[in-house]
C-alpha cells in the first residue's frame, strides 16, 4: 500500500455529493423530474417524467411549470442516462406558445414505432387541456409531433395500455376519470370515451392502467384528505367496472400535495415509481422522481409500499455511496441535511453528534476481488472517530477512521483491517467519539462516475495523489515548455504565421503530431501556437482538389514537401475536434473561422461515399473509423484511432445536421473496443478488423500490442472523463490492464506484447533501434487509464509518472516526439487539465 495515498487530502478539490450516487432516491440528481412513467423496451428501463422548472412567468410562480421533456434510461435502476430534451413546448404545432403546461405524459411501443402520449394547453380557443402524440423508431427520439391533438380527448396525464390481444386503450383525467379505445394506428379513437366506475369519491388524476395475471389494475393519485395518496382498484376488463382495494402509498408525512406514479415489472421484480419534493422542500411544485419495490398479496392485491430513501438496486462499493440516502438509523445522535441550502442539488450530510450513532445503507457489493480501503468525505470542528461495519451496527468492523479536526471538507483515508467483506452486505457508518459530518463513505479509488459533460468537472488524480496544486501546475508548465520550447522541442516556428511539429527520429511532419500540437494549443489557450500550426496544415497538408479534396497529407519534410498524399484517419479526427474547440474558445471572427474549417473536413469527408479511390474516414457500414479513408486503409481500423467521446462533441457543436449520427458512431465505437481489447490481459492489436478480430495474415506488421496501441489507454480515460457513456466496462477494463502490466512489474513491463500478454516474435524497430524497452509513452498512457480504476495500485501508477523523466535510454535511444506528446497529454488528463472545451469556457473546473 502506498501510504502517501493515505494522507488526509483537502478537498476544494475531491468530490461532490450528488454528482457521482445514482443509486439512491431520488433517482435523478441534477434537475425536477415530475410524473414518472416507466416503460421496459428491449430489455431497458426508460423513464419519461415531466420536468418541473422554476416559473420565469408571473403567473406560474406559485404552480406547476413544465416547459419540456426529457427521456432517461438504466439497465440496472442505479445509473440513469439523461437522452436529453424530446419535446419542448414550442415545437408542438397545436400547443399554446411559452404556455408551460408540459404535465404528465406516457410512452408505448407498437408496431416498430414509439408513440409519446402528452397533455398541453391548446392553442386559440380551446380551452382547458387536451393531448397530443409524437411519433418515434427509438425510445429516446427523435420524436415528431403530430399536428393535432386526439380528437375526442380533453384532460391530461394519459395512459396507455396495449392489452395482451393487441388492443389498444387510452386513459385520462379531466371531467372524471376516462377510458377509450383507440385504433391500430395509436392516435385516433376507436370508441366513445367512457367513465372509469367503481372509484372513491375525491379528487383523483393521473391514471396508471397495467394487467397482470388477468386482472387489470387501476392505480390513480387520489386526496382522501388534504393531499393525495396513491390508490387502486381491480377488475375483468381494462374499461371496468373496477373495484376499489385501496392505498399503494399513504399521504407525504412532509406534506408533498401530489404523488403521481407508474408501477411496472422489470427482470422479475416489480417496481413503484413515484415523485417528491426532496429537492424543495418549501415548495411542492417542484418534485423529484423515486423508485422503491412492490409486491404483491397471494391474492393479486397490492402490499401497501412505504417510501424510502434508500430506493432500489444494489450499489458497488467501489464508488461514492451516500449514506445519508439510508436504509435505516439511529434513533439518535444523527441528523440529515442538505450540504448546501443554496443549492440542493448538491445533495445531503448525514450530521453525527453522539458515540455509538450510526446510519445503515444496504445491499453494497464489494465484489469478488478483497478491497484495500475505504474513504470519505468529512468535515469536522473538533475531530472524531467513524467506525465501517458490515452487517449491522454491531457487525463486523473492517476499518476505522481517524478524522482530524477539519472546519471544510475533506477526504480521509484507511486501510481494511483483517479480512474484506466479499460479495452483498449492509453498510454501516458509526460514530466512536467527537462529532463528525459525512458526505460520502467508498472504498478503493473510487473513479467518478459522471463524466464532464454532465457534470462539467475534472478530477485531479494528482492531488488525490497527495501533490500540491503548486507543485502540479509548476510540473504541467515544465513539461509542456520542455515539449514546445526547450532543448528538446518538436515545435519550430516558421516565419511570422506558421510552425509545425515534428517526429524528430523520423525527420518529418505528421498529421498525427500536428493535430496533436493544436489539441495541446487550445486546451493550454495557446492560440498564437494553434493558429501557427493550423496555417501550416492549410498550406502543406491539405488537399484542395481532386479525390483528396479536404484531407491531409500524412507525412511531409519539414519544409512542406509530402512524403506521402494520401491521409490517416485519426489526423482528421483530431483536426475537426480542436477546430470546434477553438471555435467554442475563441470565436470565429479572428482570423480564422475555425468552425467553417471543421465543416469543410467532415462535409468533403462525407461527399466521399461511394468513390473508388478515397473513402469517408468513417466507415459508413459499420460506422467506425478506417485506419486511412482509401480502398486499401478502409478494409480495417486501428483501435488508437477510437475516440467515441469525439463524435459527442461533434454531435453537440459540429452544426453539420448530422448530430445523430455522430452519437451512433460513438456507440459504435465503445462496442467496437470491447471486442478488440483481450478479456484477461486487456491489451489490443494495432489494427484489428471491424468485428474486432485480429487482421491475421491480411496485417500489416503481425496483431501485437505495439506502438500505436499505446494510446489506447489513455483514449479509453479521455471517453470516461468526458462521457462516461460506457462506464461499466471501461472501469473493468482499466483495471485489467493495469493488473496485466503490474503483473510484468510497474517497473519492468515493456512496450511490445502479443494480446494474450506473450512475447512478440518480432520486435517492431523505432527510430533505427530494435528493441523491447519500458518505455515513457506507455508508462504514462497506464497512467491515465486510472481516472477509470478502482483498485488503489492505480497510485501506484500515478506515482511512477509523476517521477519519471524524459531523457534517452540506456542504449542512447530518444523520442521526444511520440513519448513527449502522450507524457504531456497524460498530465493533462491526470490534472484534470484536458478538457470538453464549450463556447465561453469559464465553468468548468478541476476538483
Amino acid at each position: 500500500m502506498n501510504h502517501r495515498f493515505l494522507t488526509i487530502i483537502s478537498t476544494g478539490a475531491l468530490g461532490l455529493a450528488s454528482m457521482f450516487a445514482t443509486a439512491q432516491n431520488p433517482i435523478v440528481r441534477d434537475q425536477f423530474t415530475a410524473d414518472p412513467t416507466a416503460r421496459v423496451f428491449n430489455g431497458k428501463m426508460y423513464l419519461y417524467p415531466s420536468h418541473d422548472i422554476p416559473s420565469p412567468i408571473e403567473s406560474l410562480k406559485e404552480w406547476f411549470c413544465m416547459a419540456d421533456y426529457h427521456v432517461f434510461s438504466s439497465d440496472n435502476l442505479v445509473d440513469w442516462t439523461d437522452h436529453g430534451m424530446i419535446i419542448t413546448q414550442n415545437n408542438v404545432p397545436w400547443v399554446r406558445p411559452d404556455s408551460y403546461s408540459m404535465w404528465a405524459p406516457d410512452c408505448v411501443y407498437k408496431n416498430g414505432e414509439y408513440f409519446f402520449y402528452f397533455p398541453s394547453a391548446p392553442k386559440g380557443e380551446r380551452r382547458g387541456f387536451q393531448i397530443g402524440v409524437a411519433r418515434s423508431t427509438s425510445p429516446t427520439g427523435p420524436f415528431m409531433p403530430m399536428r393535432e391533438p386526439i380528437k375526442g380527448v380533453n384532460g391530461i396525464d394519459p395512459c396507455v395500455l396495449i392489452d395482451t390481444d393487441g388492443q389498444s386503450y387510452i386513459y385520462w383525467s379531466g371531467g372524471g376519470m376516462m377510458g377509450a379505445k383507440l385504433k391500430d394506428n395509436m392516435v385516433e379513437l376507436a370508441s366513445d370515451p367512457v367513465r372509469i366506475e367503481g372509484l372513491p369519491d375525491g379528487f383523483k388524476e393521473g391514471p396508471f392502467v397495467f394487467e397482470r395475471k388477468g386482472k387489470y389494475y387501476y392505480t390513480f393519485p387520489w386526496v382522501r384528505k388534504d393531499t393525495e395518496t396513491l390508490a387502486y382498484a381491480m377488475g375483468d376488463n381494462p374499461l371496468g367496472p373496477f373495484e376499489f382495494k385501496g392505498t399503494i402509498m399513504e399521504e407525504s408525512p412532509t406534506g408533498c400535495w401530489t404523488n403521481h406514479h407508474s408501477i411496472v415489472e422489470y427482470n422479475g421484480q416489480w417496481y413503484l415509481f413515484y415523485h417528491h419534493n426532496d429537492y424543495s422542500p418549501e415548495f411542492d411544485k417542484n418534485r423529484s422522481a423515486r423508485i422503491d419495490s412492490l409486491e404483491f398479496n397471494a391474492d393479486g392485491t397490492i402490499r401497501p409500499v412505504v417510501p424510502t430513501l434508500r430506493g432500489v438496486g444494489i450499489s458497488d462499493a467501489r464508488r461514492h455511496i451516500e449514506i445519508d440516502r439510508y436504509s435505516d438509523i439511529s434513533p439518535k445522535g444523527v441528523k440529515i441535511d442538505f450540504l448546501n441550502p443554496d443549492n440542493k442539488f448538491d445533495g445531503w450530510k448525514s450530521s453525527f453528534s453522539k458515540g455509538g450513532s450510526w446510519v445503515r445503507y444496504n445491499k453494497v457489493n464489494f465484489g469478488e476481488k478483497p478491497v484495500k480501503t475505504v474513504s470519505a468525505r468529512v468535515k469536522s470542528p473538533a475531530g472524531g472517530t467513524l467506525n465501517v461495519l458490515v452487517d449491522g451496527p454491531k457487525g463486523k468492523k473492517v476499518a476505522s477512521i481517524k478524522v482530524p479536526k477539519c472546519n471544510d471538507w475533506r477526504v480521509v483515508s484507511a486501510d481494511i483491517v483483517g479480512d474484506a467483506p466479499l460479495g452483498v452486505h449492509d453498510l454501516v457508518v458509526a460514530l466512536q467519539n467527537g462529532r463528525v459530518d459525512v458526505d460520502w463513505v467508498g472504498f478503493d479509488a473510487l473513479p467518478w462516475t459522471a463524466g464532464a459533460m454532465t457534470t462539467g468537472r475534472y478530477r485531479n488524480m494528482f492531488a488525490e495523489a497527495g501533490y500540491s496544486q503548486a507543485e502540479i501546475d509548476a510540473k504541467l508548465a515544465a513539461i509542456y515548455d520542455s515539449v514546445f520550447h526547450g532543448p528538446n522541442k518538436v515545435y519550430f516556428e516558421v516565419g511570422d504565421s506558421m510552425a509545425y511539429i515534428s517526429d524528430i527520429k523520423n525527420h518529418d511532419v505528421r498529421t498525427e503530431g500536428m493535430s496533436y500540437g493544436m489539441m495541446i494549443a487550445v486546451q493550454f489557450d495557446k492560440k498564437d501556437v494553434f493558429d501557427r500550426l493550423w496555417r501550416w496544415c492549410r498550406k502543406y497538408m491539405q488537399h484542395s482538389s481532386g479525390d483528396m479534396d479536404g484531407y491531409f497529407a500524412w507525412s511531409c519534410k519539414t519544409d512542406g514537401t509530402r512524403n506521402s498524399q494520401g491521409p490517416a484517419s485519426d489526423g482528421e479526427l483530431y483536426y475537426i475536434t480542436s477546430l470546434i474547440f477553438a471555435s467554442n474558445r475563441w470565436g470565429n471572427d479572428t482570423g480564422i473561422n475555425y468552425l467553417a474549417e471543421a465543416r469543410n473536413i467532415l462535409d468533403k469527408s462525407m461527399l466521399k461515399t461511394g468513390h473508388n479511390r478515397v473513402a469517408p474516414l468513417i466507415d459508413v457500414n459499420h460506422k467506425l473509423i478506417t485506419f486511412t479513408p482509401d480502398r486499401w486503409g478502409g478494409r480495417y481500423t486501428d483501435p488508437s484511432y477510437h475516440l467515441p467521446a469525439f463524435y459527442e462533441v461533434w454531435a453537440k457543436w459540429a452544426g453539420d445536421n448530422r448530430s445523430e449520427y455522430w452519437l451512433e458512431c460513438a456507440q459504435a465505437s465503445r462496442e467496437y473496443l470491447h471486442k478488440c481489447t483481450h478479456p484477461v490481459t486487456g491489451l489490443n492489436p494495432d489494427y484489428s478488423n471491424y468485428d474486432g478480430t485480429l487482421l491475421g495474415r491480411n496485417g500489416i506488421f503481425g496483431d501485437a500490442f505495439r506502438f500505436d496501441s499505446w494510446r489506447v489507454p489513455m483514449n479509453i480515460a479521455l471517453d470516461y472523463s468526458w462521457s462516461c457513456a460506457d462506464g461499466d466496462w471501461q472501469r473493468a477494463y482499466g483495471n485489467r490492464i493495469q493488473d496485466f502490466l503490474y503483473s510484468q512489474g510497474i517497473d519492468d513491463f515493456v512496450d511490445q506484447y502479443n494480446v494474450d500478454g506473450s512475447t512478440v516474435e518480432r520486435i517492431a524497430s523505432a527510430g533505427g533501434k530494435t528493441k523491447l524497452r519500458h518505455s515513457l509513452g506507455l508508462v504514462a498512457t497506464s497512467a491515465a487509464v486510472s481516472l477509470a480504476c478502482t483498485d488503489p495500485k492505480c497510485y501506484e501508477f500515478i506515482h511512477k509518472l509523476w517521477n519519471s523523466g524524459h531523457q534517452p535510454y540506456d542504449d542512447g535511444y530518444f523520442d521526444a516526439y511520440y513519448d513527449g506528446l502522450l507524457r504531456l497529454f497524460a498530465f493533462m488528463h491526470l490534472s484534470g487539465n484536458y478538457r470538453v472545451i464549450c463556447p465561453a469556457e469559464n465553468s468548468s473546473e478541476s476538483i
